[in-house]
């Protein structure tokens, strides 16, 4: 067999791994040098604290950004129902407020809703009748069409359920790591109900059983987290930045400080604490 070690695009690998009868993921990936190398402890621990801490940061911040808007919101209800500010507002050419705030205001439900509705995604659900290709669901290749994927990556995948090959393909993709032994990390922590028939992780990871068990939870809650924050994170951001220009201009007029200091001294804290930084 000629060895496969440059790295393919969606179609070189259907074709890959559809090619033949006998060419199945397992006898691709078992060709690609350090294929079977296990992930031992004193590389697996480190590289697991970093994943479950970064993932950890990753949601701190998002859920920072939407609290912060929500304070926001709050304390622009409170005024808005002044109406001597609101003339004021007009006045001073400040009566356009983001519609971002203005939906928040008028949505107290908003943050709830979408989260919910990011909660019961089910990633892989396209993929109902559809045949998997030597083992890999179709929506994966789909997904990581404009990724360079090594192909003993999808050797790894198919060890995993399709729903768990997807989830796996998301993690990489939003984590900017499209690698094998990164590939590996997720394999080796996937739940047994989401495991192949007939798989141990163990044959990729050497650490005991009940090593796997007992870290297996924290990083699958992790990452079920940090999937549902990276849905939100893109109009969250979007969010922030709107809302802070429009709070910037507004505290750079004197007039509107000073109304504000006097009348709202809370909100006019908050809107003053605002940091300029958006998040990454």
């Amino acid at each position: 067999m000629v060895r496969l070690k440059r790295r393919l695009t969606r179609e070189a690998a259907y074709n890959a791994l559809h090619g033949s009868a006998q060419r199945h993921a397992r006898e691709i990936a078992a060709d690609q040098p350090g294929s079977k190398e296990k992930l031992f402890a004193p590389k697996l621990f480190p590289a697991y604290r970093a994943a479950c801490s970064s993932k950890r940061d990753f949601i701190r911040e998002t859920e920072e950004a939407e609290r912060c808007l929500v304070r926001l919101a709050e304390a622009l209800r409170v005024i808005v129902n002044d109406k001597e500010f609101l003339s004021l507002l007009m006045y001073e050419g400040f009566a356009t407020i983001p519609n971002c705030l203005m939906q928040r205001l008028h949505d107290d439900a908003t943050l709830e809703t979408a989260t919910a509705k990011d909660a019961g995604m089910s990633p892989a659900g396209s993929s109902a009748g559809r045949q998997p290709v030597s083992g890999i669901c179709p929506d994966v290749l789909a997904f990581l069409q404009d990724c360079f994927v090594k192909v003993k990556i999808f050797g790894l995948l198919r060890h995993v359920l399709p729903a768990r090959q997807m989830e796996i393909a998301r993690l990489m993709v939003a984590m900017e790591r499209v690698t094998f032994t990164y590939t590996k990390i997720l394999v080796a922590f996937t739940p047994r109900p989401l495991l192949a028939e007939g798989f141990d992780p163990t044959t990729i990871a050497n650490v005991s059983e009940d090593q796997l068990g007992a870290m297996t939870p924290e990083l699958g809650r992790l990452s079920s987290e940090f999937l549902r924050a990276e849905e939100r994170r893109g109009s969250v951001r979007l969010e922030l930045v709107a809302a802070r220009r429009y709070f910037e201009h507004l505290m750079d007029n004197s007039k509107v400080v000073r109304y504000l200091a006097h009348n709202f001294p809370d909100q006019f804290e908050e809107f003053h604490g605002l940091s300029p930084t958006p998040i990454r």
